[in-house]
């Protein structure tokens, strides 16, 4: 729902204008057509499929990425169990080495055997021989555990070398994916930052053109055409691109000729008062001097200062006034208008002033939000009758 005239009460909530959008400048009109508008869709169209693909790729780059983590880690913990066996096994063979060589040492010199060795000079062979054996038997394992040693060295630095490979290929590809998931999400931005411009333009387009639709209504007297227009422009806009089309058909369309009928002292009073307080903001539920007025609140309180109490609301003004025709109007008298916002009510009030800027067509009112206080020209867009207090 629009809201285009506020009542001056709190039984209706009022709309949140779009600040972002109004700041922006988003409805200024400017030229459009549907053909224009047309290109901008696929424009928009074409940027929302790209973003899709492009939020697409970065999810899929996100995933491998953390994945590729994941591997880096595990890797890294099997390095470091690696080392830790390579230490273990370093240690192990020093501690065989040194035992085996003071083993070695001590049968040589001292001849006397081991019970490793002690079997071997029970033999029926020359002292000679059974030094060579001994030396191929006992110094012979020496070297073999010396042999074992380097294969197994040499096979942890093997297993080493190839997981340091491993990490090493694991650390490329996380920084290239890292790079990857970077440039995805740059570009990302950068479409949506494209899309929200193209979108607002787009916004601009549709506003501007249902102002010349509205307008092209009014003067046909099409009144479905602007309520469309109207509701179409706040759509995109809201109540801020709804009261431009409203705007632009008030000043497009020509108000019937009014003819004064005279006029009453309090009437004068009446429209003394309200037009002291030109330039007062419009205040929704305002009903005090210098401070603020709503719609309603304005003319009850100018009424009041020429002597007469009317009620507060414009539903329920409406019908405790005497009604009077167009062709019957004195300034002072009050003109209603009928379901503006879609509520189905009597929701917008102004008095009749009958000279001014524009002739016997001005009135004064509290218009809406954003406005003050001011003389603007008879509209009869919603216009439901005239009273008189």
């Amino acid at each position: 729902m629009f809201r285009v005239r506020r009542r001056g009460t709190t039984r209706t909530t009022p709309l949140v204008i779009l600040a972002a959008l109004t700041a922006s400048g988003l409805f200024t009109p400017t030229s459009a057509d549907a053909s224009s508008i047309a290109v901008t869709q696929k424009q928009i169209s074409d940027l929302s499929a790209a973003l899709s693909r492009q939020q697409m790729r970065s999810e899929t780059t996100a995933n491998q990425y953390d994945a590729e983590k994941v591997t880096l880690a595990t890797i890294n913990v099997n390095i470091g169990k690696l080392q830790g066996m390579e230490s273990q096994k370093r240690a192990a063979a020093a501690v065989t080495s040194k035992k085996l060589a003071v083993a070695v040492v001590r049968a040589y010199v001292f001849g006397a055997a081991d019970a490793q060795g002690l079997s071997l000079f029970n033999q029926n062979v020359t002292k000679s021989d059974a030094t060579k054996i001994f030396q191929n038997q006992v110094i012979g394992n020496l070297d073999e555990l010396v042999s074992t040693y380097e294969r197994e060295k040499k096979s942890l630095q093997n297993t080493v070398a190839k997981v340091a490979g491993q990490r090493a290929k694991a650390q490329y590809a996380t920084y290239q994916l890292k790079g990857l998931l970077e440039q995805n999400i740059q570009l990302q931005n950068a479409t949506q930052a494209t899309l929200a411009t193209v979108t607002a333009r787009l916004r601009s387009q549709i506003v501007s053109y249902e102002i010349q639709a509205g307008v092209a209504a009014a003067k046909s007297k099409n009144t479905a055409g602007e309520e469309q227009a109207i509701a179409a422009a706040s759509a995109v806009g809201g109540q801020n691109a709804a009261n431009q089309v409203i705007d632009a058909i008030q000043a497009a369309i020509a108000t019937p000729t009014i003819a004064v009928v005279g006029s009453s002292a309090q009437g004068n009073a009446a429209v003394t008062a309200a037009m002291s307080q030109i330039g007062v903001p419009y205040v929704w539920g305002g009903e005090a001097a210098r401070v603020g007025f709503d719609c309603s609140g304005l003319v009850q309180w100018a009424w009041g200062k020429a002597g007469i109490s009317i009620p507060r609301t414009t539903e329920s003004q409406y019908p405790a006034m005497i009604h009077v025709t167009l062709t019957q109007l004195q300034p002072g008298d009050l003109l209603f208008y009928y379901n503006l916002d879609g509520d189905n009510l009597v929701d917008h009030v102004v008095m009749y002033v009958g000279s001014g800027p524009w002739g016997v067509d001005t009135t004064i009112a509290a218009a809406h939000s954003g406005t003050t206080v001011a003389l603007a020209p008879l509209f009869t867009a919603g216009l439901i009758g005239a009273a008189r207090p």
